[in-house]
């Protein structure tokens, strides 16, 4: 269950004004990654159940990736299941806010994918160092989750879970809340909420990232977005393949010494 990082956790300097704004905000904040992820004009949470079904799973992971291709940030919880596919594919504009001390990966499964995120992204933690999660950590961490985020989408969840503590705080700090279209007698928690008027529904993907982010996402470029950071070239040609070259070709950026920069 314990597992550990290397990497030294920083103290954030101020505490963001939304989580400020909480009825418990957080005393200290320590993270690891980019910083520079928390003044992203739009973040969105993606928090569900640990145990998505098939059609979930696909749904999260178009919806991470085109919010993060949008210029938006992904926001949860580094949890099994819907956490993780939206962490996953929202790389690295993705923000985890963890349930234990960062110097502990948590959960140990999804290991590789939150150690990606402290070099590549952001993991922050109000825990001070050798803290393992309580019960109570994870409503704590919800509530961060939240609290740091514009808006709120829960994908699946039942009638009694986590996910839906998470909806009862979107609904009290009066932000927008979406969830996914179910079949009759699955997901009764975002069922629930639909069928209440408490949250409003995704039917279509490319609709809602135009809703929410309006001209932004046609502005947005994610490779050059990307390379402004100087990465190397083999990096950049992994995670956007043949791209690289067009861009290259384009003049809009240029390898110098096995770096790739904006021209």
């Amino acid at each position: 269950m314990r597992d550990t990082h290397q990497a030294t956790p920083q103290i954030l300097e101020s505490i963001p004004p939304s989580l400020l704004a909480l009825p418990k905000p957080p005393k200290t904040l320590f993270y690891l990654g980019d910083v520079n992820l928390l003044s992203a004009p739009i973040k969105i949470a993606i928090v569900g159940t640990r145990h998505p079904n098939p059609y979930v799973k696909q749904f999260c992971a178009i919806l991470a990736s085109e919010i993060a291709k949008a210029g938006g940030v992904v926001v949860s919880g580094g949890a099994l299941g819907v956490d993780i596919i939206a962490h996953a594919n929202a790389l690295p504009r993705t923000i985890m806010i963890s349930p234990s001390s960062l110097e502990i990966i948590y959960p140990k499964t999804n290991k590789v994918i939150i150690q990606a995120m402290m070099s590549q992204s952001l993991v922050l933690s109000e825990y001070e160092r050798g803290y393992m999660p309580k019960a109570h950590s994870f409503l704590e961490r919800n509530r961060l989750v939240v609290g740091i985020s514009d808006m709120v989408i829960i994908p699946q969840a039942d009638l009694e879970s986590g996910s839906m503590c998470s909806a009862r705080f979107c609904l009290e700090s009066h932000k927008p809340l979406f969830v996914l279209p179910h079949r009759i007698n699955e997901s009764l928690g975002t069922q629930s909420l639909l069928a209440k008027g408490q949250a409003q529904c995704i039917y279509d993907v490319e609709a809602f990232i135009t809703q929410v982010f309006g001209r932004q996402a046609e502005e947005y470029d994610e490779v050059l977005e990307f390379c402004k950071n100087a990465p190397r070239f083999e990096e950049a040609l992994q995670k956007f393949g043949d791209r690289i070259f067009e861009y290259e070709l384009e003049g809009k950026i240029m390898r110098e010494n096995g770096v790739v920069r904006i021209c």
